[in-house]
């Protein structure tokens, strides 16, 4: 739901009669431009959840105008009053609200944008017509008379007036707004609300009210040539000692480089009138209805010097008075209220000194009364109120060494008042670079043959270091080829796997030597030897249930309600060709915690089912991230019963086959194999990396019925698999194929993993019904017999297509 704003804008009984002037019998339309938080609006985002949308300053702009023109005589139309999705009308509409109220002008109320890093803030008037000659007289004498109104209350840099047809440079015209209106109109565009000092001041409902002044100030003089009998008295507070933020740009020549001071309250004498400030970083304070005369102004904040200024009101003008505030003094010596980095043994090489006083401090006097030891060169920073005061080292500091900073009693304040006794304190640096961990450890056994290895420093990790210093060779010391993932060095991580995976059985050394780097320019001071064995030969008697070839056997992390305690903009599943340990895909978890009992659940959109044999297992490879988190399998036991089991620990990387014994299973009655979840654990990782591939199972399952016609095109997997030397395929025609209109021809073709074709099993049409093929190994694939490894077979019959995954074991 759209958030609907409504301003109501009293005025005193006393004041309702603005002057003596009517513009009774005057009717008039206004349109607040835009509506809704819509994708037309323009939303400006301030920081710490405020925003700045322009319908809403354009609907208070005219609901202020509004109360103003009626209380002259006027009949006021606005094109919306609220500000909803519904309210967001489209231009035509609006031009014939105007043309059907028979008005005698209309106008549409905005606010500008660069949309660029370049910034403006000037005010623009535009017309139908070219600039010189419009579609109606009366639209640039309004123009000249807006312009000059605008640019007074708001004190933008300058006014610019146009016509639509030249502004644009069509020639024609261009503004929806204006296209087919049967009277005078114009646009403003009063300032640019992409100006973050201007977008500030757009957040404050006096300085839009002040705006409509300004546009009213327009359409007295524009239908009865006379001008408003009091005037206004308005002003920016700014603190002279503090400037904005870099990111507000300000422009220069303007004090918008000073920084503005919230809830000011300012009284107006004679008459005891006063404005409470509002906390939106404009410091705008405004007073109208203002009778001709002499004033005092007078500022009060939070621990600054009352400020009084006299102004003179004139009618019908703006007066402004902004005020630069100063700081009470404060006669008193400064304290340093904390400092850092602490006394500690491994303090950054790089880290800045920061230094935090109790009184606003004089920048140069306090810089010479700071000194280090041993002397490090350096720059100085302040906060912008001059209490904190960091220095931070151009290079790093020296490894392994204490250091002592002083701020000496010629440390003065702002007011004149020096530190009473000196202050010091001291550090000391890192020393070396250590060694977090390592994957696999010294002296590890049944390490995966596709072994990602993991390497952790405290420290981001100085890739130049590394040559000749990181090595993977095996037991001959011969080097194994590696690829490397650089994107951890800023970790402090480094990752390598081998290009082709390692023998089985057998011995590999890993050596960090003596002298790797970090980002602070410390080093490793030793030499690591880490020695690990791999895993035996494995071999797997089963068939392959889903291949992780597509993503449509399973069902998103991030929808299934199983899932909990995660960051779901660093969660995904998808099916990639990156790493796959059979056929040309694998699936791949990216996950993130963001709490301490995270759930990841990656289910089967139809759990397969494994009957009730306790001697059936089922497996899922599955590439470790070594993240010492929970790998569990989830079934279905019955009819609705979930048992969990848990599966091992993710303590490893490579592939590993991680599979279970369905006799494992607590209860009775028929098991369907339901998910993969990752449980996280109190030691775990909150983040890390999983592949999955091939849901395996040594139980002999067919889907296809033989009794019955069926309904749909299936293809099953093969059984035996793996095989030698032959294997049986079941594949299924539906009986829509009973109208001959509805055949398809059927082929069934096995493929090579590179995708070359190795035999065509069937190519014809078929008549409904339930049918089945062998395939031989001992085809020969371009007069050479078939090769142990993993083979694709793909049916394709109309639109319908699948494949599957079989393995010729020898």
């Amino acid at each position: 739901m759209k958030k609907i704003k409504l301003i109501i804008v009293l005025f005193a009984l006393t004041i309702v009669n603005l002057s003596a002037q009517s513009l009774a019998g005057v009717k008039i339309c206004i349109n607040p431009g835009h509506g809704g938080h819509d994708s037309n609006d323009r939303e400006i985002p301030l920081g710490n959840g405020i925003t700045f949308w322009e319908s809403d300053g354009n609907l208070s702009k005219g609901l202020y105008l509004k109360t103003m023109l009626e209380s002259l005589g006027a009949t006021v139309v606005m094109s919306r009053v609220t500000n909803t999705t519904n309210d967001d009308l489209p231009l035509s509409q609006i031009v014939a609200i105007a043309n059907t109220n028979n008005v005698d002008y209309f106008h549409s109320i905005h606010s500008n944008a660069t949309g660029t890093a370049t910034k403006s803030n000037y005010t623009l008037i535009l017309f139908q017509g070219r600039t010189t000659a419009p579609t109606y007289s009366g639209s640039l004498s309004m123009a000249n008379l807006l312009a000059d109104n605008i640019l007074a209350t708001n004190r933008t840099t300058r006014k610019m007036i146009a016509g639509d047809f030249d502004f644009y440079g069509t020639g024609q015209a261009y503004l929806g707004v204006f296209k087919g209106l049967n009277m005078p109109g114009t646009l403003s565009e009063g300032s640019f609300h992409d100006y973050t000092p201007e977008s500030w001041r757009l957040k404050n409902e006096s300085y839009l009210k002040h705006e409509a002044w300004g546009i009213a100030r327009s359409f007295l003089p524009y239908f009865i040539t006379e001008n408003f009998k009091e005037g206004i008295i308005a002003g920016i507070v700014r603190n002279k000692l503090e400037t904005v933020p870099a990111s507000y740009n300000p422009l220069s020549g303007t004090n918008d480089i000073y920084k503005t001071i919230n809830n000011v309250k300012v009284t107006l004498e004679p008459g005891g009138r006063t404005y409470s400030g509002d906390s939106y970083n404009n410091g705008y304070y405004f007073f109208d209805h203002v009778a001709p005369g002499n004033y005092k102004v007078i500022v009060e904040v939070d621990k600054m010097k009352p400020d009084t200024a006299s102004v003179n009101v004139k009618e019908n003008e703006s007066i402004f008075s902004d005020r630069m505030m100063m700081l009470n003094p404060i006669l008193e010596p400064p304290k340093v209220v904390s400092y850092s980095p602490a006394d500690s043994l491994e303090v950054s090489n790089l880290s800045p000194i920061e230094i935090n006083f109790d009184i606003r401090m004089s920048s140069a006097e306090t810089e010479q009364a700071f000194s280090i030891s041993p002397a490090v060169t350096g720059s100085f920073k302040w906060d912008t109120d001059f209490k904190k005061l960091t220095f931070t080292p151009s290079k790093s500091y020296t490894p392994g060494v204490r250091y002592t900073v002083k701020i000496s009693t010629l440390a003065k304040t702002y007011f004149g008042y020096y530190l009473e006794s000196e202050k010091s304190f001291s550090f000391t640096t890192r020393s070396k670079l250590k060694l977090v961990s390592i994957y696999p450890t010294n002296g590890a056994a049944d390490i995966s043959t596709t072994v990602l290895i993991r390497i952790v420093f405290d420290k981001g990790i100085n890739g130049t270091t590394l040559p000749q210093r990181v090595l993977f060779t095996d037991s001959l010391g011969i080097a194994v080829p590696i690829k490397v993932n650089q994107s951890q060095y800023s970790l402090g991580i480094i990752e390598f796997e081998p290009l082709v995976p390692l023998k089985n059985d057998a011995v590999y050394q890993i050596v960090l030597k003596e002298g790797i780097g970090d980002v602070e320019f410390v080093y490793l001071n030793q030499t690591y030897n880490i020695e690990f064995r791999t895993e035996n030969s494995f071999t797997y008697q089963g068939y392959v249930i889903n291949g992780f070839e597509s993503e449509n056997g399973w069902v998103p992390p991030l929808t299934s309600t199983n899932t909990k305690g995660i960051n779901t903009s660093l969660t995904s599943f998808s099916i990639l060709n990156t790493k796959p340990k059979s056929g040309s895909y694998s699936g791949r978890l990216d996950y993130t915690f963001n709490g301490k009992e995270g759930v990841i659940d990656l289910s089967m959109i139809n759990p397969f089912p494994l009957g009730e044999s306790s001697g059936v297992e089922i497996g899922v490879w599955v590439f470790g991230d070594a993240s010492n988190n929970i790998l569990e399998y989830r079934f279905i036991r019955g009819a609705t019963n979930i048992e969990k089991v848990i599966i091992d620990t993710l303590n490893w990387t490579g592939w590993r086959l991680e599979k279970v014994e369905m006799g494992k299973l607590k209860g009775s009655g028929t098991i369907q194999f339901k998910s993969i979840n990752v449980i996280q654990t109190v030691n775990g990782s909150a983040s890390g990396r999983i592949f999955f591939d091939d849901l395996v199972s040594n139980f002999i399952a067919d889907n296809i019925s033989d009794d019955n016609l069926p309904d749909v095109y299936q293809l099953a997997q093969n059984y035996p698999n793996p095989f030698n030397p032959e294997t049986t395929i079941k594949y299924s025609v539906p009986a829509e194929a009973l109208n001959a209109a509805s055949m398809q021809n059927v082929s069934i073709k096995v493929y090579d993993i590179l995708g070359g074709e190795v035999a065509t099993l069937v190519n014809e049409v078929k008549a409904p019904g339930n049918y089945q093929v062998k395939f031989n190994a001992r085809h020969l694939v371009r007069s050479r017999e078939m090769a142990s490894g993993i083979y694709i077979y793909r049916m394709q019959a109309g639109k319908f297509v699948a494949s599957k995954k079989l393995m010729l074991l020898k």
